[in-house]
Parts: C-alpha cells; structure tokens; sequence
C-alpha cells in the first residue's frame, strides 16, 4: 500500500512537471485494473499531486457499451479533469449488468461494485465525503440497485435513462439516499413506464415508482412542496424537508434516450455541497 502510494507521487509529480492529462491508475492492459471477478479502468486528473484524497465518480456504461471506450471519451475526461475527480469506469459482464430483474445473471454485481471500491481505496488516497456514482440506461438501473441495496456505498448516486426493473422493489434496507435522477421526456428505450423486454419476459420498471420509493426512504415532504428549477436543457424538481444526508432530484429533457456528461458537472456541484456540510459537521 504504502509503496503504491509512493509510485502514485512520482508518476504526480511527472504529470505536473509535464503538463501531462489524466494519469492511467494500473498499468495492466489499456490501464486495466484487474479484480478477482472483474475489471475497471480509472484515471486520476491532471495537476493532482499525488498526495490529497480525491473525490471519485464511478460510472456505469450502458447496454452493449466497453468500459474502455467510455473511458476514452474526451467530453468525459474533459469533465473529470477540470472539476478534479478520479474518473472510475468498470466493465459489465456480458457488456451489461446484473442486478436484479436484468435479462443478464451472470455474476453478482453489486458485490463486483463492493470489491471495486475496495480496491480502489488501496491505491488511492479516495475523499470519502465526495464518492458518487452515476450510470446510463442500464448503468442507470445498476445505480439504482446499488442505492436500495448498499445506502451507504456512494454519497449520491446519479442515474440517467433507466431505473428498477420488474419486480421493482417495494422497500430497501434502511438508511438516507442522496439520488439526481435524470430522464428525457421522449425516451423510448426506456419510457417513464418502462416496457417489456423479450416478450415479456423481463420489464423495465417506473421511474415514477423508484422516485416515490426513494422520497419515503428520505423521509422528503410530499411533491407539492419541491423546489422547481431550470438548468439549460434540464427542467428539475428537488423534493425538500429529507432527512438528513438524504437527497432527491428528478431533473427531465426534451430529448430520448440520451447521456450528456456536462449533466455530470451539477451533480458533482450538488456532491461537493453535501460534502462541505458533512465535513462541517465533524
């Protein structure tokens, strides 16, 4: 541990001197980083000296997507690097995900997102106040899993285009969830009612349905009392009155299926937020 943080100084301290962009965390194939059932991709931002604990985003991709490919994308990186995080990307099996009520079983993933961070807290120094999550379409139902399951394993979770699937869970275990839901208005992958999936033998669940879960698990007052605000091309609605370290905001487009990483940025605005008041509180 103590030796990989030491090496993480050095290759810092060339990337300052360099000017160099985001540094690959492993060195494995393409920057892989290798688990027991798995394997993720992760980049720490340009001018990070090695040393600081780091906020990080872990990001799940969607249906059919390479973890390697989102990783690669500039508009992502670019958002990463300027805002400071480590940029976390791991690879589904079967280039989906397998949480429950997913047509893909192939492994236990909200145990792989357990191991992942768990690894990650060994080679990085990780800003605990500032670890989120976010995810497209079926990246989005994996958050959404993650949240009921594990409450504690992310500060805020942020899904895009996708929610439960069938049977969609009535409750979760107990604890505050802090969720920035955000759906497009002409989403026809995944509709706000969700549709079914080979026949019939799956269906994607409501959105509508996972949003009032999450508002009961936060203890938020009723909707007539949310906060309405406008943000370029997100029209959003912020439930008030949650308990404390508790979060919901379910943010709309006029588009369809769509991931957008600046949505990204107010997310990470709203984390660093709720990671100043958790600070202050100590």
């Amino acid at each position: 541990m103590r030796r990989h943080r030491i090496v993480l100084f050095v290759m810092a301290l060339l990337a300052l001197a360099s000017g160099a962009g985001a540094a690959p965390l492993c060195d494995g194939d393409g920057g892989r980083c290798t688990l027991e059932t798995g394997f993720y991709y992760a980049e720490t931002p340009p001018r990070w000296n090695g040393r600081d604990p780091l906020p990080v985003l872990v990001h799940f991709h969607g249906f059919r997507e390479l973890a390697a490919d989102v990783i690669a994308r500039e508009d992502l990186r670019e958002i990463a690097g300027r805002l400071g995080f480590a940029l976390v990307v791991p690879q589904g099996e079967g280039q989906t995900w397998s949480h429950p009520g997913s047509p893909s079983q192939l492994r236990d993933d909200i145990a792989f997102a357990e191991s992942l961070l768990a690894d990650l807290r060994q080679r990085l120094p990780v800003d605990e106040n500032r670890v989120w999550s976010s995810g497209f379409s079926q990246g989005a139902s994996m958050v959404w899993a993650l949240s009921c399951a594990r409450p504690g394993l992310f500060r805020l979770s942020m899904p895009i285009s996708g929610a439960f699937w069938r049977p969609e869970p009535e409750s979760c275990p107990p604890g505050v969830r802090a969720i920035r839901h955000i759906h497009g208005s002409n989403d026809v992958t995944f509709p706000m009612e969700g549709r079914p999936i080979r026949g019939g033998l799956f269906h994607q669940g409501r959105i509508l349905h996972a949003l009032t879960l999450a508002r009961r698990l936060n203890a938020c007052r009723p909707p007539e009392d949310d906060i309405s605000s406008t943000n370029g091309a997100l029209t959003c609605r912020r439930a008030t009155g949650c308990d404390r370290g508790g979060y919901l905001e379910f943010c709309m487009h006029a588009g369809g299926h769509d991931f957008d990483p600046s949505w990204l940025e107010d997310g990470f605005r709203v984390l660093s937020e709720m990671g100043g008041e958790s600070a202050r509180r100590r």
